[in-house]
């Protein structure tokens, strides 16, 4: 058997029984041989059964079974491995920079990868796993709010980093992390203002001047704004 066969094997199991859901153990249960094959072979940077790599492969109505209203285990206790962090940026160091520049899909296919790899970590309860997804991925979500329909989250630095560690908390399997956490974003922006900051000192497009000369001292509030607003 080698891993395409394993694919093979557990999309038919799935299409014949048609399961509402399915984890680990029902794969076991009814698709043994392709269930030990994956436990020895198909393993992450950390040596552990890459489910991940498995049901990425998989029909896309499969996909949406994994783990699907399944209990999630108690909350992991938290610990400090920085080996474990290591181990997975080694790995792919020379496509680090993809958290800032996507020149191609393989580009984003890897940015997605390194995230759930880091991801998965973190949901152990590794916080530095967590420290280095948040560090990475907001220098993604930098580069959508420039370049991509994000815009009105300019400025809501503590809400983008709250919703990230949200994504990385909740996710189980639902396609791409990326994806995942981008449309969380987008709905969760919904009716934002961007809290663009700018300088006194740009000049103001309409008027030619700069933005201190229309700023004007409301002295009934004791406010300051700018001429017109």
């Amino acid at each position: 058997m080698d891993f395409n066969r394993a694919i093979k094997n557990l999309n038919r199991s799935l299409s014949k029984k048609q399961p509402l859901t399915f984890n680990q153990s029902w794969v076991k249960n009814r698709v043994r041989k392709t269930y030990n094959y994956i436990t020895k072979y198909i393993k992450t940077e950390l040596g552990e059964t890459d489910w991940d790599s498995v049901i990425c492969r998989l029909d896309h109505q499969h996909q949406k079974l994994w783990l699907k209203g399944v209990k999630v285990k108690a909350k992991a206790s938290h610990y400090e491995n920085s080996k474990e962090v290591e181990t997975i940026l080694t790995k792919y160091q020379e496509k680090l920079y993809s958290f800032l520049v996507q020149l191609d899909k393989e580009d984003k296919k890897f940015c997605d990868l390194i995230s759930i790899k880091l991801v998965r970590v973190a949901q152990k309860g590794n916080l530095l796993a967590k420290a280095r997804a948040l560090d990475l991925i907001k220098q993604l979500v930098d580069q959508w709010i420039d370049n991509r329909n994000l815009k009105n989250w300019r400025g809501y630095d503590d809400l983008i980093e709250a919703n990230i560690e949200r994504c990385i908390r909740r996710y189980r399997y639902s396609g791409s992390f990326l994806v995942y956490l981008y449309r969380t974003l987008e709905y969760a922006g919904r009716g934002l203002r961007s809290l663009e900051v700018f300088s006194l000192d740009d000049f103001m497009p309409m008027t030619a001047k700069r933005r201190s000369d229309n700023l004007v001292y409301d002295s009934e509030t004791g406010e300051a704004r700018f001429y017109g607003s």
